[in-house]
């Protein structure tokens, strides 16, 4: 094998297109050598076929008794001649590659000849030391002979003369090239003869230098020689036209690239109604239309919408198709080389109907980068057959078997709480964890908050009732054009001069409550202001329908209890929004999100309180001075209970409205949303209490070494035996922590923590030291806590599938979406490698 060249493909695709084909069986590879790391070529399935000017020849590799190769090049018999270009030829031979005994079966061509004079006489000893072998007298060549001295005493040297190792002989190069005018001197110009009466050898070497034939072949040599050195050969020049037309075609394909990748990324259309490039009146696309405006200011497009022929322009909607393919391929390349770098990934599913009413199916991924920095991508849509777990699974393995990513190394799934995604026994996470039973499944915890406030709302009638007297708000004023112009203008009036629009609840948008109480909230006098002209008829052509809904809405929102519920509701509801928010981001871990909803959890549980209740009462008191509100709540009507004769008509009543408020609604709805954030974060909090373990501020962080618990370390690599060995685990946590204690007061000191335990063995070059820790900590940062991603693609999606181009092909918008969410990691893609996608996906008019 030849070490560091990998100039052989190179040189056959780039310079000689029209002359070097490489027959498809059998194939060079690219391989790696374990001991030096240096490329090598080698050829599979036997010796390699080349392909010239419809002339074949065998190349094969023969390893000698020292280990190194033996290279031969033999004609094909039921061929004509060979004409090979002998760069090729440079690749195979590591020392002396112009050894005219190489090509002792080789017609010699006008490209070989060519390629042999660049590379120059085979004269081994002037460079580098040679120990010439002994012929069977005796005798050897001796390296002086390539110099003459003249009469004046100059050395000259002997470019002519040519020594082979292959067969310890002397050749002309001159004749060897041209031997077909050295019809006298056959023994200095053919390879298979050669001179070797070494003991005679400068008396050979005067008289062939002085006969007419060499005569003639040094004449011949050095004027193609002089024209080689000034490129003035035909073949040359070929190459050249080639190589010019190869770069621009190349050129233009790039700024094409740019132009798609300008508009995958930022969700715009490419095609129009009809796209014809000279055709300024009709739609013809942003696509064509940016084509023509850079055209104006860049020569290279304006020269190949100018003279390429109508069916070569690369502006068709399939070239579009194949451009955004190939940019989509190369993204992906770059996702899955670090996915597979990192080894171990979660999955991220969740689905959704497109305006097509098709079911599109989304995965992301998670793993953790060589850096230790938390990374989450989106890899595609798939259309779904159907809602089943069985369709879910299919395509799932589809995908992966697609991204050859090994399904073994999933370590975590997360879903939204659907039985067919969640369901033990025959949910897709069943599915997964049957090939792959270390795939831990964790429920969307964003969207299992947004239940549990779901939840809360119903525990109590008058939240239910509050919530649909915003939603009734929401469509009376913005259904109507002149009351929505009325309530705009009294929110201009306000001191704060805001206008805000209210707001639509949603069971499904996470943050729509919060958004419907503020708004609310900030523009509550302007909205008592609005229904009050409403319902005294002020507006004219108001109907009595809508006089009488103002009126009921009105006495809706002046109640003391409505004005309370915006002051409680927002409470809570910011709360749950910041912990909302933190569980969407992609780089949150187990613990810290479990953190959070502790944290949010002990803050709504200390609202359940006499003193928060006052104070809560005491705010809304203050806003109803906004809009001359009622500044208590209403006495209920009092229920007669019948009583028989005797029976006492004294009855057990809370004392004040207040109170019943407070007991009845207030801890009612608390309570409720505590019980239900406890209950429906169980399953997290069981997956969560398994990794304690690795949280240094909870296991080992500033304890000594006899009080560090190992215990559920060992539970947890029983459970991972098949990643880590525990013995090596339990040696090397016990150390980690030693040296953990020891170093944490100084990266507090210089605020580099970040609470990213495996970043921070990397960047301290732990990694090989403690391999089944941070293999570890790799699973456990690998693990997701959200499929907020899934949900950001779906945002995606309604941007690039559209009522105008719903008819778009599956392919083309899986593609598209990957350029458009990944748009940072498409920017940083190799345009070249685009190219070579580009150009091996079907054959080309062009050549790129």
């Amino acid at each position: 094998m030849v070490k560091g060249n990998t100039s052989i493909l190179s040189f056959i695709n780039t310079h000689t297109p029209s002359i070097l084909q490489v027959l498809p069986q059998p194939t060079i590879t690219n391989v790696e050598d374990s001991s030096s790391g240096e490329k090598d070529y080698v050829l599979n399935n036997g010796p390699l076929l080349i392909n010239a000017n419809n002339s074949t020849a065998v190349i094969s590799t023969n390893v000698d008794e020292n280990g190194n190769n033996d290279f031969e090049v033999q004609p094909d018999t039921n061929k004509k001649s060979l004409d090979i270009v002998f760069s090729f030829l440079i690749d195979k031979c590591q020392y002396f590659p112009s050894d005219p005994y190489l090509f002792k079966n080789i017609t010699l061509s006008k490209a070989l000849i060519r390629a042999l004079i660049e590379v120059g006489p085979c004269q081994p000893g002037i460079e580098k030391k040679f120990k010439f072998p002994k012929n069977e007298k005796g005798n050897c060549f001796n390296p002086d002979w390539y110099d003459i001295k003249s009469r004046s005493g100059f050395h000259f040297k002997r470019n002519w003369l040519v020594f082979s190792p292959k067969s310890n002989k002397m050749y002309c190069f001159s004749c060897f090239l041209f031997r077909t005018l050295s019809k006298h001197n056959s023994n200095w110009s053919d390879p298979a003869e050669g001179v070797n009466n070494f003991r005679k050898g400068l008396e050979k070497i005067i008289k062939h230098e002085t006969s007419s034939d060499h005569t003639n072949t040094v004449k011949e040599y050095l004027v193609l020689k002089a024209r080689l050195q000034n490129d003035n050969t035909i073949i040359h020049n070929l190459m050249r036209a080639k190589k010019s037309e190869k770069e621009h075609n190349r050129n233009v394909l790039k700024r094409l690239i740019d132009v798609s990748l300008f508009l995958a990324k930022n969700g715009l259309p490419f095609r129009g109604h009809k796209e014809k490039l000279n055709d300024g009146k009709s739609n013809n696309g942003l696509f064509l239309e940016l084509v023509k405006l850079i055209a104006k200011y860049d020569a290279v497009l304006c020269k190949h919408l100018l003279e390429s022929k109508r069916n070569q322009t690369y502006l068709s909607n399939l070239i579009q198709n194949d451009i955004i393919e190939a940019m989509a391929q190369e993204t992906l390349q770059l996702i899955l080389k670090e996915v597979k770098i990192a080894k171990y990934f979660s999955i991220i599913i969740d689905s959704t109907i497109d305006i097509s009413q098709d079911d599109q199916f989304s995965l992301s991924i998670r793993f953790v980068d060589q850096g230790g920095i938390i990374r989450e991508h989106f890899l595609c849509f798939e259309e779904l057959p159907g809602a089943s777990a069985d369709n879910f699974f299919d395509v799932l393995k589809k995908c992966l078997k697609k991204f050859d990513l090994d399904f073994s190394m999933c370590r975590g799934q997360s879903y939204d709480g659907a039985s067919t995604m969640s369901g033990r026994y025959s949910g897709l996470q069943s599915k997964v964890k049957e090939l792959s039973p270390l795939s831990l499944y964790i429920h969307c915890c964003a969207h299992n908050l947004n239940l549990v406030l779901i939840d809360s709302i119903k525990s109590s009638i008058d939240a239910v009732s509050f919530f649909g007297t915003l939603e009734s708000l929401y469509t009376f004023l913005t259904s109507s054009l002149p009351r929505l112009h009325i309530l705009e203008e009294e929110q201009k009036k306000q001191v704060e001069g805001i206008v805000l629009t209210l707001k639509k609840l949603s069971e499904k948008r996470w943050a729509s409550h919060k958004r419907a109480v503020d708004a609310v909230y900030f523009s509550l006098p302007a909205i008592v202001k609005t229904l009050k002209k409403i319902s005294k008829g002020e507006i004219p052509n108001t109907k009595q329908k809508t006089v009488s809904e103002a009126q009921g809405l009105l006495l809706h929102i002046i109640n003391f209890k409505f004005s309370f519920f915006l002051i409680m509701w927002r409470t809570i509801l910011d709360k749950v929004y910041i912990l909302s928010n933190y569980l969407q981001n992609s780089s949150i871990n187990l613990l810290t999100a479990h953190s959070m909803i502790q944290a949010c959890f002990t803050d709504i549980d200390s609202m359940r309180t006499i003193e928060v209740f006052m104070e809560v009462s005491a705010k809304a008191i203050v806003f109803c001075n906004g809009f001359d509100g009622r500044k208590q709540f209403d006495e209920p009507r009092c229920k007669k209970i019948k009583t028989n004769f005797g029976e006492s008509t004294e009855v057990q009543s809370i004392s004040s409205v207040d109170e019943r408020f407070r007991i009845n609604t207030y801890f009612i709805i608390l309570d409720a949303f505590t019980n239900v954030l406890k209950y429906r974060f169980e399953d997290f909090s069981s997956i969560v209490r398994k990794f304690e373990i690795l949280d240094p501020k909870k296991s080992f962080e500033g304890r000594p070494s006899n009080e560090i618990l190992v215990e559920p370390l060992i539970e947890l690599s029983t459970f991972y035996q098949v990643d880590v060995e525990q013995e090596n685990l339990i040696l090397e946590y016990k150390s980690f922590c030693s040296i953990y204690n020891q170093l944490i007061a100084e990266i507090k000191n210089k605020k580099v923590f970040d609470n990213n335990m495996l970043k921070f063995m990397i960047e301290n070059d732990m990694i090989s030291s403690y391999p089944n820790l941070s293999t570890l900590y790799k699973i456990y940062y690998t693990l997701s806590i959200s499929s907020a991603t899934a949900e950001r693609s779906f945002s995606r999606l309604k941007l690039i599938k559209t009522y105008l181009r719903s008819t778009i092909a599956e392919d083309r918008l899986s593609n598209l979406a990957v350029l458009s969410i990944e748009r940072n990691v498409a920017e940083d893609m190799d345009y070249n490698n685009v190219i070579e996608t580009f150009a091996k996906m079907k054959k080309r008019r062009k050549t790129f």
